[in-house]
């Protein structure tokens, strides 16, 4: 998976866990900004209205075409995230040599709101670009959509991500003794300025064959941007109750679930929620259902 994506061995490999836990431990800025997008987080939590507000922006700015409730945005979240996100990172992440537990260790310890937010939709403008900065992306049009939902906040990636390429950003030592690919920052340089100069520029597609699961590729393809993130949840025919059901269920299986090895909920997207040409592309045995 990492051949195919031209990813590169990580500059960190090979050195001890202890030397790893302290970089990321960092001293007062990263305590202090760690406790900062933290609150920003929590506050967007409790104010949907900023959501609702963001997301106004990015349709008004035409990155995406509806505007989902809360509900859905929360259960969209989860399905991005647990049958998307994470199971394609795991496999990254085996094919880099990484070890999966203890590397998310140290991606929660240096920034935990960066962990808490799946859809990134809630989330402060920094800890949205240190997001992008601690942990490789294929090409990260779906965060920097995200960021012009902050004013200047994609010329604040652009110059974060020249700060650590010049060995200059505050967070220097968390952020580049986390990143899984040594090739990443000149090329999200590249991409981070081309976005900038056209923000409608698409995202590049999923390399055929990435990985073996169909309803995998899917997911990747369906969430590859906000456009498609925004059109399956608008789909999602779920309310408050359902929302908070779902969370409730990721919970059972990361605690007492995965102690029993019992596992709830779906293991896989809606189809019917899926763009339909994607379902066509991925999974053409199911005639494309999506509404």
């Amino acid at each position: 998976m990492a051949e195919i994506q031209s990813a590169t061995p990580p500059p960190w490999k090979g050195r001890s866990w202890f030397s790893l836990l302290r970089d990321v431990i960092g001293g007062w800025v990263l305590l202090r900004d760690r406790v900062v997008q933290l609150a920003g987080l929590l506050a967007a939590f409790v104010r949907p209205r900023r959501l609702r507000a963001r997301l106004e922006r990015l349709r008004s700015l035409g990155h995406i075409d509806v505007v989902p409730t809360t509900a859905q945005v929360l259960v969209a979240a989860r399905d991005q995230m647990f049958l998307g996100a994470a199971q394609e990172t795991k496999l990254f992440y085996r094919s880099q040599g990484i070890p999966w537990i203890f590397h998310n260790l140290r991606r929660f310890i240096a920034g935990p709101a960066t962990m808490m937010d799946p859809a990134g939709l809630f989330s402060p403008r920094d800890t949205i670009v240190h997001h992008v900065l601690q942990t490789f992306h294929r090409h990260p049009v779906y965060d920097l959509v995200l960021l012009r939902g902050f004013p200047g906040g994609v010329d604040e990636m652009l110059h974060q991500t020249e700060q650590i390429l010049a060995g200059r950003h505050p967070h220097q030592r968390a952020l580049t003794s986390l990143i899984e690919d040594g090739s990443y920052y000149p090329r999200l340089l590249q991409q981070v300025k081309e976005f900038r100069a056209d923000p409608k520029v698409a995202a590049q597609p999923i390399p055929a064959g990435l990985v073996e699961r169909a309803p995998l590729m899917l997911a990747m393809d369906q969430f590859k941007d906000l456009r498609g993130y925004a059109r399956y949840a608008a789909r999602l025919p779920v309310g408050p109750i359902g929302a908070v059901g779902s969370w409730l269920v990721v919970a059972f299986n990361g605690t007492l679930g995965a102690l029993l090895r019992v596992r709830l909920g779906p293991s896989a997207l809606r189809f019917d929620c899926c763009d339909e040409g994607l379902v066509i592309k991925h999974l053409p045995g199911t005639g494309g259902v999506a509404r």
